[in-house]
């Protein structure tokens, strides 16, 4: 009997358009106005990101900077969108548009970063238009969800870093096909449904992330009250078919790069399930206190040993969370919904199988908190409904809501400030977390590339202040690092440094700790093959014969090792050419001559390895063979004038052997 009374209580959803209540026009004149606010607000928070820089080491150079395939817009680049993979991702209309951008802004950082800020201003009023349809009854509740997204801080990170254009693209799509699965609930309209498809699929094409939508839209069919039917599950196989498909897509995308994988640590059960929960339970709180914000949030140091007590206790909070919503179920479905449509598009980011260096994401939040938004919004419908002689609870809810949508605004305008560099952001990781070793390498890396090498590469003080700040980061990654063999990658960046300062011996000591833990480490063995000859067989030891010959021997064991690894054709003419000279130090010209024959199968209008082979097969009285490489340099550049004057003189040799 209690059980009937309860299911009286509940109101249920009418597929028809609900009649609306009767406002003023202006109300309704009173909420766009507001909404005008809200974009504009949102405008000048993230304008000055359009003067910040690209990263260079946080996948920017990936996917823009280091990227050719961008640089070019046409049939073949699009072809190539389509058909292949980029840092383990498929996101085809992405990458389009950042060919798009590069073509708009000739590369230029400013015009990428213009067109995040205005996708997440579309976004905003996609969502207030989602929201105004799933809650026709009342448009404030719309303008909250939407002004709630617009300004939060936990949305930064997908709106600042270029990278994350995939982020505001998918979500774009995804609510326009949201939208119109709703215009097809109200009128039935196949097209509708048809239309809604069509930005799945692009959504899908956009990020891989999108392929929960199907599950959204049972939601959307739960809030209405639809009744289980053969129509309901057919109308949605083309939906859950596309949702297979770039599934699949996307798990071989990750398999194809396997660099992140060696982030994760390795934990036990209890560790990885406690984790998962405290993220799952952060993300809830940062929805109403965003605080200690961070591009990585890694690892606790105590993995392997007793975590905080906080990671144990967040199963209990869920188990608790969970049961105060399937109870909430008795005063309606908008906790239930908006509860749902949160976990649902967060539950493929959760960590549940351990990937990368971080537990958690700030961008992972972006659709997901349309959810929870939408539930403050109908908290404040329902306070600002109450009546009460002495109290006015809708000035009161409405005062609360500006005061958290200023609020919010506000540190998210500080928040945008930390995305000018790489520079600002890792020093910011650091700052909140200073045993993260990814943020001290990356910092590292910037400090020694960007400012020693490029901004400060004519003022020799300051260049050699910022490599000694990068080895101070790559010595703290090494200090950090969860992982020991992951510890190659510090190595190999002190490799480099010093091999920059001019401390060879201390590069080769580097590189020799990178390939002990990472043997396969082409560039380790290709920098040390160098070292090990320029310095150690050209100098140290150029008095020694027998000292300089082994040496000379270890660079090219190096260098041919290196070669097993390498697929690129620039790698190989690199290494064949530097086999090529130690051969010519062991006075060893035929496998010199093996080592060009070799690299001018790779690249055959190659002039050096032309000439250096002339050079060996003149040592080796091969001097038809020399005239001949001589001839082919001509070819190819006929005023090479070093070759011009090689060829007369190898003339001469052989005129004057026919006349003898």
């Amino acid at each position: 009997m209690s059980q009937k009374a309860n299911a009286k209580k509940t109101p249920k959803p009418q597929l028809k358009k609900p009649v609306p209540k009767v406002r003023k026009k202006t109300e309704i004149n009173w909420v766009w106005i507001a909404l005008g606010v809200v974009l504009l607000t949102t405008f000048i928070i993230y304008f000055r990101a359009i003067r910040f820089d690209m990263l260079f080491y946080w996948d920017d150079n990936g996917y823009i900077t280091d990227n050719k395939n961008i640089t070019v817009l046409n049939l073949a680049s699009i072809k190539l969108f389509f058909s292949g993979f980029c840092l383990g991702n498929y996101h085809p209309l992405t990458m389009l548009s950042w060919a798009i951008d590069y073509k708009l802004g000739s590369g230029g950082a400013w015009i990428f970063h213009f067109n995040n800020i205005l996708l997440h201003l579309f976004n905003t009023y996609l969502v207030f238009l989602l929201i105004r349809k799933i809650s026709p009854d009342n448009i404030v509740v719309a303008l909250i969800t939407a002004a709630l997204f617009a300004v939060h801080p936990m949305h930064v990170e997908s709106v600042a870093w270029l990278s994350e254009r995939k982020d505001v693209l998918y979500s774009f799509f995804f609510l326009l096909s949201l939208i119109k699965y709703m215009s097809y609930l109200k009128t039935e309209q196949t097209k509708q449904l048809i239309y809604s498809g069509i930005f799945f699929l692009l959504s899908c094409l956009s990020k891989s992330a999108a392929v929960v939508l199907p599950l959204v839209i049972l939601l959307l069919d739960y809030y209405y009250g639809r009744k289980i039917s053969l129509k309901m599950f057919i109308e949605k196989v083309l939906f859950f078919a596309i949702s297979l498909i770039f599934g699949i897509v996307a798990v071989f995308s990750q398999k194809s790069t396997g660099v992140m994988q060696d982030w994760a640590p390795s934990m036990n059960f209890v560790e990885h399930f406690s984790v998962v929960a405290f993220s799952f339970i952060t993300y809830l709180f940062r929805v109403f206190i965003p605080i200690s914000q961070s591009a990585i949030y890694p690892y606790p140091a105590e993995i392997g040993s007793t975590l905080p007590i906080m990671y144990y206790l967040s199963f209990p909070i869920i188990v608790l969370l969970l049961l105060f919503v399937w109870y909430s179920r008795k005063w309606g479905k908008d906790v239930v919904f908006g509860f749902l449509f949160f976990i649902v598009t967060i539950i493929l980011v959760l960590q549940l199988i351990p990937v990368g260096a971080a537990t958690m994401a700030d961008r992972y939040t972006y659709m997901p908190y349309v959810g929870i938004f939408f539930i403050i919004a109908k908290i404040y419908e329902g306070i600002a409904a109450k009546t009460s002689e002495k109290m006015n609870y809708q000035k009161i809810a409405l005062a609360v809501v500006v005061f958290g949508f200023f609020t919010f605004a506000t540190i998210t305008f500080g928040r945008v400030g930390v995305w000018k560099n790489d520079g600002t952001l890792f020093s910011d990781v650091i700052e909140k977390y200073p045993f993260c070793s990814m943020a001290y390498l990356n910092r590292g890396n910037f400090y020694k590339n960007y400012y020693a090498k490029k901004i400060y590469a004519d003022d020799d003080a300051k260049s050699k202040s910022y490599y000694s700040m990068a080895i101070k980061d790559f010595e703290s990654s090494l200090k950090c690092e969860l992982i020991a063999k992951n510890n190659w990658r510090a190595y190999f960046n002190l490799g480099l440094t010093k091999g920059d300062l001019g401390d060879t011996a201390g590069a080769v000591k580097e590189y020799d700790k990178t390939l002990e833990l990472a043997p396969d480490n082409k560039y380790a063995l290709l920098y040390r093959g160098v070292y090990l000859l320029d310095y150690y067989a050209k100098r140290v030891y150029a008095g020694d014969s027998t000292m300089k010959n082994k040496y000379a021997r270890l660079s090219i064991k190096d260098f041919e090792n290196s070669l097993k690894l390498s697929s690129a054709v620039t790698d190989k003419v690199q290494l064949y050419s530097n086999i090529g000279i130690a051969r010519i130090e062991l006075n060893d010209y035929a496998g010199a001559i093996n080592a060009y024959d070799s690299l001018l199968l790779v690249d055959s209008e190659n002039i050096e390895a032309y000439r250096k082979r002339s050079d060996a097969k003149y040592q080796l009285k091969n001097y038809q063979g020399a005239l001949d490489d001589c001839n082919k340099i001509i070819a190819i550049n006929p005023t090479d004038a070093r070759a011009i004057k090689n060829r007369d003189y190898v003339k001469g040799v052989i005129e004057n052997l026919k006349m003898k």
